[in-house]
């Protein structure tokens, strides 16, 4: 369960951001609210914002962080981890690191874990680890540290309360901790390298399940490539029976029309093994038509499809999905349903939450979220810095409960709205081109 998420440094923004998940004061649509670990915390956020405000760059610094924490390394060959996505806030006189740091609840525990990464901006060259830390926290806030890194230096927490949690010999900790510093590499993260295979590989495995496990981040689900074929070697057969019911259901829910969606074995150039292939299924004269769901079925359906799976498993057993364009060619009727389910605390007993980005106002609605659900972003037209902001944060005199969300963001109550004349495109010379043709 995600508490807080924040960053600075990355992409378009500048300075200290907070996607917090802890519930404001307000008493309306209460009955939204998980109530874990003594805290009232939001099952969903949605974040609004202009084209190039850099709402989406809240995603992808998330998707940035899990690819390394579960990676364990900067030189990893994984998309997110290329320079081009890993670059500090542009318009600054002197470089920072980009700061990553998050604060969750995984199998009742509370875990805060946060790193530095140094990197030169638009530089093709591997990043640095130049801090890192990893803290528990107790349900009534107090902090004990665990371990605190300084570039090259690891400092682990030798007082009581922390040594009982890595179960670990004092004397033994002082021991391996000056050979783990005679060790340590810049590019690769401590928690998922030497503290999991030498400290503590129980509270390593809280942070990397967490993050394997709970968190579902899409930083470009309009682009995303739907699993739709997969080996039997890599998941179960009783996996595939288990995720047919599903879609079964999820499809009928939704509507998507007569045909059936299922897993189905397909041959494979391997004799030795089969592949399961998302098809489509018609009835024909009495005749079951397969066709690969890919060929038939819209954007959508596809994606509400690959939706569907961690949906189901993440309301059995909690989850987060932080998701760019959600809503982008699917329905808006179908997401304000899903909304209602994540918003349910009767039906979301295991507390799982949706984070998306969207350009779509209809969510912005008193009966849907709570103005502390509802996020903006926006960007400085004089510093090119991304800000985000809650609808909360305008205060109740403002913005009160029962005002028209809606009419007010077009009105421009609430910023992040973008007016932009394009007739004056029509008015300019489109032929001014200098001497060497360029223009």
């Amino acid at each position: 369960m995600l508490i807080d998420y924040r960053f600075s440094n990355f992409r378009s923004f500048k300075d200290m951001t907070n996607l917090s998940m802890i519930a404001g004061r307000q008493t309306t649509l209460n009955t939204n609210l998980i109530r874990e670990y003594d805290l009232r915390i939001l099952p969903s956020a949605v974040i609004y914002g202009a084209n190039a405000s850099g709402k989406s760059n809240i995603i992808m610094s998330l998707a940035v962080m899990k690819d390394i924490v579960l990676s364990g390394s900067l030189e990893a060959n994984l998309p997110n981890l290329k320079n081009f996505e890993l670059y500090p806030f542009a318009y600054q006189e002197v470089e920072k690191p980009i700061k990553f740091e998050i604060d969750f609840i995984y199998d009742r525990m509370r875990l805060e874990f946060g790193f530095e990464v140094e990197v030169s901006t638009f530089k093709k060259e591997t990043g640095r680890i130049v801090s890192e830390s990893l803290t528990y926290i107790d349900k009534s806030g107090q902090k004990t540290l665990i371990y605190i890194r300084d570039r090259d230096r690891i400092q682990i927490n030798k007082e009581k309360k922390a040594l009982s949690l890595i179960e670990f010999d004092e004397n033994l900790l002082k021991q391996f901790e000056k050979k783990i510093n005679e060790n340590i590499d810049a590019t690769e993260l401590f928690l998922s390298r030497a503290f999991k295979s030498t400290i503590s590989n129980e509270l390593a495995d809280m942070v990397l399940g967490f993050f394997k496990e709970k968190l579902v981040v899409v930083s470009d689900f309009t682009l995303k490539k739907m699993n739709l074929t997969f080996s039997m070697e890599d998941k179960p057969k009783k996996d595939f029976f288990a995720w047919n019911k599903i879609l079964d259901g999820f499809v009928r829910t939704a509507d998507f029309g007569p045909q059936g969606i299922a897993f189905k074995s397909s041959k494979s150039d391997s004799k030795e093994s089969s592949n399961m292939e998302l098809v489509s299924i018609y009835k024909y004269n009495d005749e079951n038509i397969v066709i690969p769901s890919e060929l038939m079925e819209s954007r959508g359906t596809l994606k509400l499809v690959d939706f569907a799976i961690p949906f189901a498993k993440f309301f059995k057993s909690g989850g987060v999905f932080v998701l760019d364009e959600f809503d982008a060619a699917i329905h808006p009727e179908l997401i304000k349903g899903i909304l209602a389910l994540f918003n349910d605390s009767d039906l979301n007993k295991a507390g799982a939450q949706l984070i998306f980005t969207t350009h779509n106002p209809i969510y912005l609605n008193n009966k849907i979220f709570r103005r502390d659900q509802i996020r903006f972003v926006e960007k400085d037209t004089d510093s090119y810095e991304s800000v985000i902001y809650s609808l909360a944060d305008f205060g109740s005199e403002e913005v009160r409960n029962d005002h028209n969300f809606l009419i007010n963001y077009f009105k421009g109550n609430y910023g992040t709205l973008p007016f932009i004349d394009f007739s004056k495109l029509l008015n300019q010379d489109g032929n001014k081109e200098d001497e060497d043709g360029e223009v």
